[in-house]
């Protein structure tokens, strides 16, 4: 009996923030539009693709450049276009480590790392898309992504910098998503609130895009 082959889908990988380090297979995704990649999109936006769309993220050397909100946002767009058993890769620099090595670094070299390079390669400037805008522990991290779905299959320490390899075990709902509370050590020894649920974060931060976008 002849065997009937049955079609498949092609394999979708999103290379997210690819800078000029274009991969092949991937889609290579990035907001300046110097860096020539596939696809120029503004990754705090929500990514052109549909839920359960793709089989793996790549985001290396991006996810510190969002701040401890918007981290919330990009991430959890990455997470909803996965498919389930999908993979995600993610590289950060380890901030606990680099705090350790400071007297190595000495203040000029340590401040320069901390803060983030806007000359990409030295060929490409990306203005404050570059400053870093939030660190990252081990235990920080694997915490972080577990919070949508993703259990940690390997973490691993790569110089200075630390890179989880994910997959997503379970898809959170976007009211799920929204109840994620984020705490505010600020506001709690200040005059807001301790903490703030994703969900009116996200009303927030879309106010101030449309602010920002409409003048």
């Amino acid at each position: 009996m002849n065997k009937i082959e049955t079609p498949t889908s092609p394999v979708v990988k999103l290379h997210l923030g690819c800078g000029t380090n274009k991969l092949d297979g991937w889609v290579n995704i990035d907001s300046v539009k110097g860096c020539q990649p596939d696809l120029v999109h503004d990754i705090t936006t929500p990514l052109p693709y549909r839920d359960f769309s793709v089989d793996e993220v790549l985001a290396e050397d991006l996810l510190e450049h969002f701040d401890k909100y918007m981290r919330y946002v990009v991430f959890g767009e990455w997470i909803r276009v996965l498919k389930l058993d999908g993979i995600v890769t993610v590289q950060v620099p380890n901030f606990k480590k680099i705090l350790f090595r400071y007297f190595k670094f000495g203040y000029d070299h340590f401040v320069d790392f901390i803060f983030g390079e806007t000359m990409w390669r030295s060929e490409v400037y990306i203005g404050y898309f570059g400053n870093h805008k939030w660190g990252y522990c081990e235990e920080t991290l694997k915490n972080f992504v577990r919070q949508f779905g993703v259990e940690p299959l390997s973490l691993e320490t790569k110089g200075l910098n630390l890179r989880l390899v994910g997959q997503k075990k379970r898809h959170l709902r976007n009211d799920e998503l929204d109840q994620i509370q984020i705490y505010s050590h600020a506001n709690d020894h200040g005059t807001g609130q301790a903490y703030l649920p994703l969900g009116v974060i996200k009303t927030k931060i879309n106010a101030f895009q449309r602010d920002i976008e409409h003048g």
